[in-house]
């Protein structure tokens, strides 16, 4: 009997090609500046070494966290966005302090 978790060669080479194209498809791509880049909650948190809800309910809400933008459309939908250079900026200083 055959297992099946065991990789044979042409497995390994399918997943690195799919991989591959995926770096490259990603290395496509313009690069944005940081002083253009949004970035939403998660990434946010991910760059502060924080969870979501901790990110949300102890860091968004600071009156010194730089303020987000609402990229939703409409004041009916919300989709805060934060510049990513205000927000290293931000950590950095927070950084200096401690």
């Amino acid at each position: 009997m055959e297992n099946s978790n065991v990789s044979t060669p042409e497995k390994v080479e399918t997943a690195l090609a799919e991989k591959l194209e995926q770096l490259i498809q990603t290395l496509s791509k313009p690069k944005v500046s940081d002083n253009k880049t949004l970035w939403g909650s998660d990434e946010c948190a991910a760059y502060l070494g924080l969870s979501k809800n901790k990110f949300m309910g102890d860091v968004a809400c600071r009156r010194t966290f730089p303020k987000p933008r609402n990229v939703g459309g409409s004041e009916n939908r919300t989709n805060w966005r934060w510049i990513a250079s205000d927000v290293m900026s931000w950590a950095l200083a927070q950084k200096m302090t401690h």
